[in-house]
């Protein structure tokens, strides 16, 4: 069925609910063009190491025409993102400026292990992602540090001309599932890290009797939600509402109030976008009628919250895997990052979730291309990259460890307390930085979410792969 250009919020409402922060980046943010190409800086020499990665970028002595998209001086890559949708221009612009940031940088240290980055911008326009990947099919050697709201459409395409995804993140469960497909923050479609859930069961065990689900009336953020509502009751919750609500907003929240007062709800278990969530607070707050506490997924580590709930916001804790922009001074890959982000791109949106994990897939992808050497085809990068990224990777400290090589849902999570006056972090008994991480933290699910495309779907195998 052909998809016809959705309202603002209803895009938002999907796409943050399924991928943390696509829609986080205001109106006035510029879209790209639809195939556009960065090839690096001119600035002066960087040193191409990356906090705990050491070097990742440099010169060096690799040659050969070893793939489609390599030569004796360059790679081609693409990045597919959503910034051209004419009703959320700016979508997952982020994933573009990360890809800019980091291959100024990268070339301006020396490129990898000597060749240089050039990466073609695609445009997906949300409804145009299978016509990218054909392109991209006709040129590049590998999508890097991309991500669309309908990944779904192209994902036989891509495995038909066998063409690696190092990804920013993935949305449906065709993609997350699929072949030749390497994740830094795995989203696997059988396990979930619901940690957090255990730790707000533990925290507030009256209130953990006393749940409600909710989301958008949206066939994906549906599935989202019966994937926490899964997680929720594995952590011990007792789920007693299962609420809808308008995926364009409500024109007022009471009637929804009244129902969670009704079934006498003390927590939630939130599925959607900042705004909403907010003006679903301000209900609660006009209502007297305060959650002990609210779950929401990591898109809500975002400004808009705060600005439109204002003192409305309490009891919020937000499920995260990143290192706070607000704490960057004691992290030094944060810091490295915003200031990578200020001298290579300074009106750029750094300090976007998902700009963290896409900055993050272009340093595996950094560090597997330099292993290759002058053996870089496309088998050596899936295999490289998984391994240099092994069981703890954190993008240098970007973020929690996650296992890269077995892509398997990761074992650590933080969590962002949301106020009036900002973020912070509760204690949730961290025993490796900010996180707690540990394999009790992953649910293997047993609901049916959906399956990925194989290479036998398209009739092939792995022996296809150069």
């Amino acid at each position: 069925m052909r998809r016809r250009v959705i309202a603002r919020t209803v895009i938002c409402a999907l796409a943050l609910a399924m991928v943390g922060a696509a829609c986080s980046r205001s109106e006035s943010d510029s879209g790209g063009g639809s195939s556009t190409t960065t090839t690096g800086g001119g600035g002066a020499s960087a040193s191409g190491s990356f906090a705990g990665l050491g070097k990742v970028c440099g010169p060096g002595s690799a040659k050969g025409a070893t793939a489609l998209g390599v030569t004796d001086t360059e790679i081609r890559v693409g990045t597919v993102a959503d910034p051209g949708f004419a009703g959320r221009p700016g979508l997952d612009q982020e994933l573009h400026d990360a890809a800019t940031v980091f291959t100024k940088w990268c070339n301006d240290a020396g490129g990898i292990a000597g060749r240089k980055i050039k990466v073609d911008l695609l445009d997906a326009k949300l409804t145009e992602y299978r016509q990218r990947i054909l392109e991209a099919c006709g040129q590049d050697f590998s999508l890097v540090g991309g991500g669309a709201v309908f990944d779904d459409a192209g994902q036989k395409d891509r495995l038909d001309c066998l063409l690696p995804d190092i990804a920013g993140y993935v949305v449906s469960p065709q993609a997350r599932g699929s072949d030749l497909l390497v994740q830094v923050m795995p989203n696997p479609n059988n396990e979930i890290n619901n940690g957090d859930m255990q730790w707000l069961a533990k925290e507030f065990p009256e209130a953990a009797k006393h749940v409600a689900a909710m989301t958008a009336g949206l066939p994906s953020t549906i599935v989202v939600k019966d994937q926490a509502v899964e997680g929720g009751k594995a952590a011990g919750m007792t789920i007693v509402a299962d609420i809808q609500y308008n995926a364009n907003g409500e024109n007022t929240w009471a009637p929804i109030v009244q129902a969670l007062k009704s079934k006498g709800v003390k927590g939630i278990l939130w599925t959607g976008e900042p705004e909403n969530l907010a003006k679903l607070e301000q209900g609660l707050k006009d209502a007297n009628y305060p959650m002990d506490f609210i779950r929401p997924d990591a898109n809500h580590y975002d400004q808009k919250l705060l600005d439109t709930g204002g003192k409305a916001i309490e009891n919020t804790y937000v499920h995260a895997q990143i290192y706070p922009f607000e704490q960057a001074a004691e992290n030094p890959a944060t810091q490295q990052y915003l200031d990578l982000f200020k001298k290579y791109l300074p009106n750029g949106k750094a300090k976007s979730y998902l700009g963290v994990q896409a900055f993050s897939a272009w340093l595996l992808f950094a560090k597997g291309a330099t292993a290759c050497g002058s053996k870089l085809t496309r088998a050596c990068i899936l295999d490289k990259t998984k391994q240099v990224g092994g069981t703890s990777w954190t993008g240098g400290g970007l973020h929690g460890a996650s296992n890269v090589r077995e892509q398997q849902a990761t074992e650590c999570f933080t969590v962002f307390k949301a106020s009036p006056n900002g973020f912070s972090l509760p204690n949730i008994g961290a025993n490796d930085s900010i996180y707690n991480c540990s394999p009790s933290n992953v649910l293997q699910l047993k609901g049916d979410y959906g399956k990925g495309v194989t290479l036998a779907d398209v009739g092939k195998s792995l022996s296809d792969l150069k």
